[in-house]
């Protein structure tokens, strides 16, 4: 495989972009050809999606990861286990690209891992925290008696990154969160920097909306650079709905195709306004969100109050559905629309395909166009594994690939920490 310096030096390289959301679905792998262009300032990046797959996990994996972010028994050794089953399945993946684009694995210059969220907490909360561990600084840091209750912001995502270089031989780039999140930072999003090279435009103001387990946005004013870039997490993306079609089905399906069952509903807009009145969807930006505030307890909590209403399972799905959309556009009210409307709303992710959180992303958006990345030439699910891709190729090249203004690190920072290939 190809030496780190060479790897370093080169202008032009061939990327593989991994992703696995919270939502806990699978892989997905993206093939990216990424030439920087020393000559150009307002677009520095030459890139081309060459290919892109998803693997799912099976239900046996999914269900450890689920219990590992939920919590249960033997944690710990779930944890580490599953720390490299999943490096295992992220290399399959690599295989599986490579193989079926018929890219010999040796022009490969490197795996960009996103790995597997399964803790996030990007801010101190002394109320949920355990004991025995101190803000770091304090007295009781030295000792360790934790007499001041948690600890520091944190976040893991395992995937094991020496098992991918082992497997295919290629350096992988992993755990961008971390520098943001030691800096200072929420740990997320990391995708506006992306969002900003791949739909800034000089005439139009955009939002950038990508809708997985959580849904976030990226608003990119017209001809500003990427320093003026907002974006956060505006709260539940397809982690609820798929909790509730579990609940609703006893398990027998994981998510409404389609938005079909939620299309058959009515929008219960009582519980729509009393959730969105949680005082999480007034806090301003940099804001993230994850499991620990909208997972199985929020949506068990949910369907409680919609059973009180004696809704029907369609009309929940639906009441749920309206919830994520006007969560997007309460976000986009509060802390965009005060320096200026945009002009359109650019959705990916696998909230993509739900034609009825679609249809009402466009009511709430009116008139305001609500489009997909398909429409632009990026594949809806490829989107954040490339995104990682690119990220990747800022990190190799030295350039920082967290927004401060985003994320509330102190400053910028190179993302990620490098595993060298087996075979370098």
């Amino acid at each position: 495989m190809k030496g780190l310096a060479r790897l370093f030096n080169a202008r032009r390289r061939r990327i593989v972009g991994l992703m696995s959301g919270t939502s806990a679905d699978g892989v997905d792998a993206a093939l990216v050809e990424v030439e920087t262009l020393a000559d150009r300032e307002d677009r520095p990046l030459a890139w081309e999606l060459t290919d892109f797959l998803q693997i799912p996990y099976g239900e046996a994996v999914r269900a450890e990861i689920m219990a590992v972010q939920e919590g249960g028994d033997q944690v710990r050794e779930r944890l580490t286990r599953l720390h490299f089953v999943l490096g295992n399945l992220f290399a399959d993946a690599v295989e599986a690209l490579v193989r079926d684009s018929g890219t010999p694995v040796e022009t490969i210059d490197l795996v960009a891992s996103h790995g597997q969220t399964v803790c996030h907490f990007p801010r101190i909360d002394r109320a949920r925290s355990p004991r025995g561990l101190a803000l770091p600084g304090s007295e009781a840091w030295g000792r360790g008696d934790g007499a001041g209750g948690w600890v520091s912001p944190a976040t893991l995502k395992i995937g094991e990154p020496a098992v991918i270089a082992e497997r295919t031989g290629i350096a992988v780039l992993s755990n961008f969160r971390s520098r943001d999140v030691a800096a200072g930072g929420t740990g997320a999003p990391l995708v506006p920097l992306v969002d900003h090279l791949l739909f800034s435009d000089p005439d139009r103001s955009r939002l950038a909306l990508n809708v997985g387990g959580i849904a976030n946005l990226t608003a990119l004013r017209a001809g500003a650079g990427a320093e003026a870039v907002t974006a956060f997490d505006t709260g539940p993306g397809n982690m609820v709905l798929d909790a509730l079609m579990e609940l609703l089905t006893g398990g027998e399906r994981t998510m409404d195709e389609g938005g079909a069952l939620a299309r058959k509903g009515t929008v219960a807009e009582g519980i729509v306004e009393a959730f969105l009145d949680d005082p999480w969807f007034r806090r301003p930006p940099p804001r993230a969100a994850g499991r620990g505030e909208f997972g199985a307890d929020y949506a068990r909590t949910f369907l409680e109050r919609c059973r009180g209403e004696r809704l029907s399972d369609a009309s929940i799905l639906a009441t749920a559905t309206a919830l994520t959309a006007r969560a997007v556009h309460d976000g986009y009210a509060r802390f965009v629309a005060p320096e200026g409307a945009v002009e359109e709303v650019i959705v990916s992710g696998g909230g993509a395909h739900n034609v009825a959180l679609l249809e009402s992303l466009a009511g709430v958006f009116r008139p305001v166009a609500v489009v997909t990345s398909d429409y632009y030439g990026l594949d809806v699910d490829a989107k954040e594994a490339t995104a990682f891709a690119l990220l990747g190729h800022l990190s190799l090249n030295g350039e920082p690939g967290n927004l401060p203004r985003v994320t509330g690190a102190r400053h910028p920072v190179v993302l990620g920490d490098l595993t060298p290939g087996g075979r370098a």
